[in-house]
């Protein structure tokens, strides 16, 4: 029989009981829909952070400490393995300082556009009678010809000492300007707290007995230079603001890296808690790296840090396929219960089949065919009814971002392959579920078929 035949009979077939294959199919679609869905909200969260990475070029960064990282050991992020030093041996491990004298000559490796302190603390900035939590970024000049830090309105900073900042548009929104580009030139006030050590040992019966840290504010009037654009960078851009490096450097500020820091080396930490090294070119990545290393440092490499965030991606993305295949899986086992029916329904049509004549592969055929055509509809109607979720929460979350200020992110991102690949397993499940009914259909018998009528 050939295949356009078998394709005709089938949906005859299924035409008979509307109701039972518009239920089945119904089945798969929700099954389908929802593996979009999950699938769609893992790519979108990857692509998301892939593009923030490659906005801040963070590729093309490195992290140098002069002990290993505080916090390697939690997010097992570090670029090199260190060999586990004994008791004895961690005392006389060799440090190297991070000092300008260090990140001066890293600067003037081949290859590397800026070498400097990594400065990033938190920070409040007021306008308008507004206060909003912030990240403060110091960079170095050399920043100004990277594409994420060049401004879409105002300029970048005049010099390393500029009392300026850059923000985004969405901060500036949240700061109460309805048009974002007006608060180019205005002056906003920048709220620092210093934490004193000594103050918080002698204060430390007091923390217990639930008194409060012994913190001092500064507040600095900054002009504002610049609106950084914010579309590529939507999840730093909501609470960051850049300061020139020098100026930064002025300021008295606490980060949790100099706490964190302060505790595990003591009071007598020598140069700074970190550095940063920003790369013109990838390429040279592994020389630099090298080099770094052969003067002492340790080097963290953002590169391999997003690395390490990809496998996690692929295992959340495993684990959302996971859950949208079992309701896809819970749709089959309906598919095959329905050929079952079928077959049972229409055991005196099938020995009339076989008693003329009818093959049994081609009757084995016509089941596999009925129970594809379930699935390939089924799957179809998922596929827009998945669409249909995934935009209307799209356009929700867009809406409630714009409310707060924030760019739209694509939290749901539908790729052509994703939407073959759940085609294709929808065809594949439901296939599967038509053999075994098939196979009972060919083992009847067509005196005891046409006897059972």
């Amino acid at each position: 029989m050939r295949f356009a035949d078998l394709l005709r009979l089938a949906w005859d077939n299924l035409r008979r009981n509307t109701s039972r294959t518009l239920l089945t199919g119904v089945g798969v679609a929700i099954g389908v829909a929802a593996l979009l869905a999950l699938l769609a909200y893992g790519t979108g969260l990857q692509q998301t952070v892939e593009r923030e990475f490659d906005t801040l070029e963070l590729y093309n960064t490195l992290r140098i400490t002069s002990q290993p990282d505080p916090i390697e050991g939690f997010s097992d992020l570090a670029f090199r393995e260190q060999p586990a030093a004994t008791e004895a041996e961690a005392d006389t491990l060799p440090e190297t300082p991070i000092t300008d004298s260090l990140l001066a000559v890293i600067a003037d490796f081949d290859g590397v556009l800026a070498a400097y302190p990594e400065i990033v603390f938190p920070t409040q900035v007021g306008a308008n009678d507004r206060l909003v939590v912030a990240s403060a970024e110091a960079v170095p000049m050399a920043f100004g010809d990277l594409r994420a830090y060049q401004p879409i309105a105002g300029s970048f900073f005049t010099t390393a000492q500029d009392s300026a900042l850059l923000l985004s548009p969405s901060m500036a929104t949240r700061l109460g300007y309805d048009e974002p580009e007006d608060i180019v030139g205005e002056t906003v006030t920048l709220t620092t707290a210093t934490l004193d050590a000594q103050r918080m040992v002698q204060a430390g019966a007091a923390l217990f007995a639930g008194g409060t840290l012994p913190l001092r504010e500064e507040k600095h009037p900054l002009r504002v230079a610049g609106l950084l654009e914010d579309q590529e960078q939507a999840f730093t851009g909501f609470t960051r603001v850049v300061l020139p490096l020098e100026l930064a450097q002025q300021l008295e500020q606490i980060t949790f890296f100099s706490t964190l820091d302060l505790l595990l080396r003591g009071g007598d930490m020598e140069g700074y808690a970190a550095g940063r090294v920003q790369l013109r070119q990838p390429e040279a990545l592994p020389e630099v790296r090298d080099r770094i290393e052969a003067m002492g440092a340790y080097v963290t490499s953002f590169r391999d840090q997003f690395a390490q965030l990809d496998r996690l991606f692929v295992i959340v993305d495993m684990a959302l396929g996971i859950i949208g295949f079992i309701a896809l899986l819970v749709a089959t086992i309906g598919i095959a219960n329905t050929m079952l029916m079928n077959v049972m329904e229409r055991t005196r049509e099938i020995g009339v089949m076989k008693a003329v004549g009818g093959d049994e592969r081609d009757l084995q055929r016509l089941f596999v065919v009925e129970s594809a055509l379930v699935g390939v509809l089924g799957g179809l109607a998922g596929l827009f009814f998945g669409w249909l979720v995934t935009a209307g929460l799209q356009l929700g979350i867009d809406q409630y971002l714009q409310g707060i200020g924030v760019p739209p992110i694509e939290v749901f991102v539908i790729t052509p392959g994703m939407v073959l690949g759940i085609l294709g397993v929808a065809l594949a499940v439901s296939l599967l579920a038509g053999v075994v009914p098939a196979r009972r259909a060919a083992r009847i018998e067509p005196m005891e078929a046409l006897r059972s009528g």
